[in-house]
């Protein structure tokens, strides 16, 4: 497989995590990548874009997820070569400015409790940059892990398949048991054993917890805080 066909599997790949973990399914997008090619979409989506072209990227950098822009593909180390220099400072710079903005937003709203808000109005749909690192995930290893436990959630043990019907199934999200945010870089690891499927809400709790917490310990959360 040639370095480009690789790239039009990792912007597929990326179109999928995106749908399940996220819940944007860039549908157009998809198109585009099957009817032109992964390369030739991602370059014109570095052309400059108006609002409403900008939905994908600003919704996954709404939900915290960078990782999954195809501005974080496109200057991944893996790809980069297939980019013009300007090409690759775009990409950048609409990933650039986000992460400051994120940082003082969260600790402007972890200062502030549900009774201090006033009503509104309130102002959304301004345009962010972010800038992050971006952690790259393995299909291969959450495949692996989906294969060995399935798609139950080791915490409180919901399906979405037995809840949701066909609409849930297969939707799980995987949760690395050494948080990728505190890796140095590379690392390898075992799916069975550093992987585990766990729905999105104690996916979130798992990590309120600092440090982490365990899959046991939020078990035990749960099991404190059941009612009768």
């Amino acid at each position: 497989m040639s370095l480009e066909e690789e790239l039009t599997t990792a912007l597929v790949d990326g179109y999928r995590r995106a749908g399940e973990e996220v819940g944007y399914w860039g549908t157009r997008f998809l198109q585009a990548v099957r009817r032109n090619g992964g390369l030739a979409t991602a370059r014109r989506m570095l052309k400059p874009r108006y609002a409403g072209q900008r939905a994908g990227l600003d919704a996954l950098l709404e939900a915290n997820r960078p990782d999954l822009t195809v501005e974080a593909i496109i200057i991944s180390d893996k790809f980069r070569a297939l980019f013009t220099t300007d090409e690759i400072s775009v990409a950048r710079e609409r990933l650039g400015d986000f992460g400051r903005r994120s940082a003082v937003a969260h600790a402007s709203r972890e200062r502030l409790y549900p009774d201090d808000l006033p009503p509104g109005p309130y102002v959304e749909g301004a345009k962010k940059q972010v800038r992050v690192n971006a952690h790259e995930r393995n299909p291969r290893a959450r495949a692996a892990c989906i294969a060995h436990y399935g798609t139950t959630c080791s915490v409180c043990g919901i399906n979405f398949a037995d809840v949701y019907g066909k609409l849930g199934e297969a939707f799980i999200h995987i949760h690395h048991l050494r948080a990728v945010s505190l890796c140095d870089g590379e690392y390898r690891l075992n799916a069975v054993e550093d992987l585990r499927p766990v729905c999105p809400n104690c996916h979130a709790m798992l990590h309120r917890g600092d440090p982490l917490l365990s899959i046991q310990e939020l078990k035990e959360v749960l099991e404190r805080n059941r009612k009768p």
